[in-house]
């Protein structure tokens, strides 16, 4: 899988086991560059390409962008939405004896709850399983703690539940000690997510990086190898 971004020369192989880091210095092209993943991340156009051999994937559908480690939420919508579908399928085939009879007791006791009041009232035979979910409100739940532990419990439900392997993430050494870094990138290894840092200087390079710079002049200069 590549990233690109022609515009200032970006063109990078998202490799197993490798964490892509790229810095850019110059403050006007950092603005451009995550304004640009922020909108194609929620469904505009921009100018990043995300491919692999010949085919293009959607970044909005691919992948998300994490501007603050500190404020992810393993519960926002776009999870909890297809947990639910995930639930709901589950319920339809391995449980569908229990949840067709849960829905007929359901049904059975809104009828004689109805029949207690002087009003002509009427109601939905099939059971809104989603609607119960979110009554009862089913969740993820999470233990974090650590600004470590809450965002690998939120890169496990995107890998999990969403389907999503790539993830752009703002600043994250400024967050996260050496060691908890180095802990996340195992952890990504393991899930199989490409994780992407942007940098607005550089900090240190671990093993496991693989690092670009677009200097304040715009030229490239790959680290890798220094």
């Amino acid at each position: 899988m590549r990233i690109i971004y022609s515009k200032y020369g970006i063109d990078l192989c998202l490799e197993e086991n490798k964490i892509t880091t790229i810095v850019i210095e110059n403050p006007l092209v950092m603005s451009e560059v995550i304004r640009d993943i922020s909108r194609q991340v929620n469904g505009e156009d921009g100018e990043w390409i995300l491919s692999e051999q010949d085919k293009i994937f959607s970044i909005e559908k691919s992948s998300q962008f994490i501007d603050n480690p500190l404020m992810v939420n393993s519960n926002e919508k776009r999870i909890l939405t297809r947990l639910y579908k995930e639930l709901s399928e589950q319920a339809n085939t391995l449980m569908c004896e229990e949840y067709t009879q849960i829905n007929s007791y359901i049904v059975s006791f809104l009828e004689r709850l109805m029949y207690t009041v002087p009003y002509h009232l009427d109601m939905e035979i099939d059971m809104d399983l989603t609607g119960i979910l979110k009554l009862y409100g089913v969740k993820m739940e999470s233990e974090g703690v650590s600004v470590l532990e809450v965002l690998i419990d939120y890169l496990r439900a995107l890998s999990s539940i969403c389907n999503i392997h790539v993830i752009w993430i703002l600043n994250l050494k400024q967050f996260l000690t050496v060691e908890e870094v180095q802990q996340l990138y195992e952890f990504c290894f393991y899930e199989k997510i490409h994780l992407i840092n942007l940098e607005g200087q550089k900090n240190y390079n671990l093993e496991q990086e693989k690092c670009v710079i677009i200097d304040k002049n715009l030229c490239i200069i790959d680290t890798s190898s220094n």
